[in-house]
């Protein structure tokens, strides 16, 4: 993917970071549910404990997260029944979960970098100045 190409995946997956995650309540450790709450709902994280590894591991992480929930869309519209859809949302939730830990960082701080990218300024600019620079 070229740097350009990854830039926008990765401005693409932030910005639905405040579009189309955290619908529900996360619950700490059910990481079961990250397909319907990649964002945490709080966190005790601060922008000072951020290293610039963890927000590009974030970033990465993001930017497949992403393309995995892409994939997945196709085959939810064409799912036959609920059964099907939990099914798929299971496994769609699996690949995600394994992306991120895939990148170094574990799921509840992944919750925690997208809930202060919504909520913190400081990290906001930080995210956005590194995936500028992707």
């Amino acid at each position: 993917m070229g740097t350009t190409t990854r830039f926008h995946a990765i401005i693409a997956a932030l910005a639905a970071l405040g579009l189309a995650f955290g619908m529900g309540s996360a619950v700490a450790g059910d990481h079961e549910d990250i397909y319907q709450n990649e964002v945490a709902d709080s966190t005790d994280l601060t922008s000072d404990d951020l290293s610039d590894r963890q927000l590009e591991a974030f970033l990465n992480a993001a930017g497949q997260v992403q393309d995995i929930r892409a994939s997945y869309a196709e085959m939810l519209r064409e799912a036959g029944d609920a059964d099907e859809r939990a099914e798929l949302r299971q496994g769609a939730a699996d690949d995600m979960e394994t992306a991120i830990q895939f990148n170094g960082i574990d799921i509840e701080t992944y919750r925690g970098i997208g809930y202060l990218y919504r909520n913190d300024d400081e990290v906001k600019r930080r995210l956005d100045r590194m995936a500028s620079g992707m």
